[in-house]
């Protein structure tokens, strides 16, 4: 158990948890710890999202997805302005879309801070041009709406994966998931233990009680 990573404890309560639950019941012991043990789990998946959140290769792929979307509304904004026999109708809401979101495809390369402030001031926009949006059909089978609603919502994206990578430093976070990774393991040892004092005094429980419930620890401990 000491060797065990803060992944492998995910997996391990998620075994017992979710495919054990039977037999924690079972048990007084295993009826204790069973809420203290999912607060744990749910400790260590915030944990790790956020690790995984803060990776920058991670920021780039939405900024990429981000500005991908950006320059597609933009080009389809370009494209229905420039064809000379659209009708003024929806060449008017090609103008007032572009004006709202994108006035200049050169925005698409400004910094994450940027892009992310943008995409809270563009949800507002995206309400109140939602019959212009819709006027327009995507060569996809939507309407530019689906297009501006993506592009809007891989800002916010965007904003909160900032956020999360600058609220501490990646030293700060690798203390946090240390303390975790040894506080669950302390936890489940003291539960594996008090587990074999009640078998002991309650012999009315199943022989394989204990095997049922660690079954999933000890498969990962004995990788």
């Amino acid at each position: 158990m000491r060797n065990l990573t803060l992944a492998d404890l995910r997996q391990g309560l998620a075994d017992m948890l979710d495919n054990r639950s039977k037999a924690l019941d079972a048990t007084q012991t295993g009826k204790l710890y069973g809420p203290i043990l999912t607060a744990k789990r749910k400790a260590i998946e915030h944990a790790m999202n956020v690790a995984l959140e803060t990776k920058a290769g991670d920021l780039s792929e939405t900024d990429a997805q981000h500005d991908g979307l950006g320059g597609a509304i933009w080009y389809f904004t370009e494209a229905v302005l420039c064809q000379p026999f659209v009708s003024v109708e929806r060449r008017d809401a090609a103008r007032r879309i572009r004006e709202a979101f994108i006035p200049d495809i050169s925005l698409l390369s400004d910094s994450y801070a940027d892009e992310a402030a943008a995409a809270k001031a563009n949800r507002p926009k995206l309400v109140a041009l939602e019959p212009e949006l819709r006027m327009l059909p995507t060569p996809d089978g939507q309407t530019l709406y689906e297009w501006a609603a993506a592009f809007v919502d891989k800002g916010d994206e965007l904003a909160r994966k900032l956020a999360a990578r600058t609220q501490g430093s990646a030293l700060d976070a690798f203390r946090q998931q240390t303390a975790l990774r040894v506080t669950t393991i302390g936890l489940v040892g003291r539960f594996r233990a008090a587990l074999r004092d009640e078998i002991k005094d309650n012999p009315a429980l199943p022989a394989s009680i204990e095997e049922d419930i660690f079954a999933g620890f000890d498969a990962i401990a004995g990788r």
